[in-house]
């Protein structure tokens, strides 16, 4: 399945909607918000529901969850409550999956091995947690530039998805782009462990979740991989605006992964 993130209609649902009206059931939605709030939860139950007639996977959130905090902290604390309002709004939307990040802080080289450990132990609880909605995880590479020292490298992400049995991976293309990690071998050892992947271009150095031609992402060489070893995932277009874009432009994008969009 192809699904459009709404990360892209975060300022301007338009270019969002009228592609999603056009592509009637053949696109999908991954809902996103970066914290899940209780305060936005009546307007985010509404905009789920606007969505009737898409299938949706949900991303989980980000500004308010960081899963290497300790068990019994004050953050793991606001990192649960904001997964399970986040649980909620997915079982509503009919979804079964959620993305979810390893971690949003930066991280020096003295404190990884601990906050890995910790990382993987939240992980599984929460999976724990997200089974009784029906969501399992699928555990974003996010070890990004800006984040300091890789909390997980390629080899420890590969091992990390085999060991949480009961999650999937979701490959984000653009981080893989930024950190120089080989997308080849990804999907020749997770294979259908990997449950989707977030596809968007960057200069190799930023995380900017620029449209596919916009950046210096090989866009044909990414396509022929994915096609090759992993045709069975979904595709999510996680672009940062359309704007000075158009609702034919989304569809022309999606369109280069015509074999997701009959699932």
């Amino acid at each position: 399945m192809i699904y459009l993130s709404m990360l892209m209609a975060l300022d301007d649902q338009q270019v969002f909607r009228q592609a999603l009206e056009y592509a009637g059931e053949r696109l999908g939605v991954e809902f996103f918000s970066f914290r899940y709030d209780a305060k936005e939860m009546p307007f985010l139950r509404q905009l789920v529901r606007s969505f009737q007639g898409h299938r949706m996977t949900f991303h989980g959130p980000m500004r308010s969850a960081e899963l290497t905090s300790r068990i019994g902290s004050l953050a793991m604390g606001h990192t649960l409550e904001a997964y399970d309002r986040a649980f909620e709004l997915a079982q509503l939307g009919g979804a079964n999956h959620m993305v979810a990040h390893t971690h949003e802080c930066c991280i020096s080289p003295d404190e990884k091995s601990d906050a890995m450990q910790r990382c993987e132990e939240n992980l599984h609880f929460l999976q724990q947690r997200a089974t009784p909605f029906g969501i399992t995880l699928c555990i974003e590479n996010v070890s990004l530039p800006e984040k300091g020292t890789p909390l997980f490298d390629q080899e420890e992400y590969i091992a990390l998805i085999r060991r949480l049995t009961e999650c999937l991976a979701l490959i984000d293309v653009g981080h893989v782009h930024c950190t120089g990690w080989d997308l080849e071998a990804l999907c020749q050892r997770l294979g259908e462990r990997i449950s989707g992947f977030h596809l968007h271009s960057n200069d190799g150095k930023s995380d900017s979740h620029a449209w596919l031609h916009e950046g210096t992402l090989d866009v044909e060489q990414t396509r022929k991989i994915i096609g090759m070893y992993s045709n069975q995932a979904d595709i999510v277009l996680e672009y940062a605006h359309t704007k000075g874009k158009s609702a034919k432009d989304l569809l022309s994008d999606a369109a280069l992964f015509d074999w997701a969009s009959s699932r």
